[in-house]
């Protein structure tokens, strides 16, 4: 299943017309259309905006029917991660998008700090054995 048949479910299951979701999420309904029928994908902005209206993640919106399912069965899990891993990813899963990339942007500055400290360390000790 795609993003457009995905829309259109969600929209039916809320009873919600393209044109309201379209005034919801700052559109036309005829952009509502073109998402549901054409296989656009909508701006960043307005993927952002649905999982709010239908109260469902965003990732639900890209996701097969066999996927949907094996999750509500709690048989979707990636065994190459460690619970640790898993337990970052349901943490982060709840923070709003903007919270997300925050924490995106502060882990990728905390490595460079972490890189250029070792990097360091290893040219000291390197002139420590000459």
């Amino acid at each position: 299943m795609n993003f457009g048949e995905r829309l259109q479910r969600a929209l039916q299951e809320s009873g919600m017309s393209q044109a309201e979701l379209g005034r919801r999420v700052g559109t036309t309904s005829q952009s509502v259309n073109g998402w549901c029928i054409s296989g656009i994908i909508p701006r960043k902005e307005v993927l952002e905006r649905l999982p709010e209206v239908f109260d469902r993640p965003l990732y639900w919106f890209f996701m097969t029917d066999q996927e949907e399912r094996a999750i509500a069965a709690g048989h979707l899990t990636n065994p190459d991660l460690s619970e640790r891993q898993k337990q970052m990813l349901t943490i982060f899963e709840q923070l709003p998008t903007p919270e997300q990339d925050n924490m995106i942007s502060v882990f990728g500055e905390r490595l460079k700090e972490l890189d250029e400290f070792v990097k360091q360390y290893m040219s000291r000790r390197v002139k420590d054995i000459d």
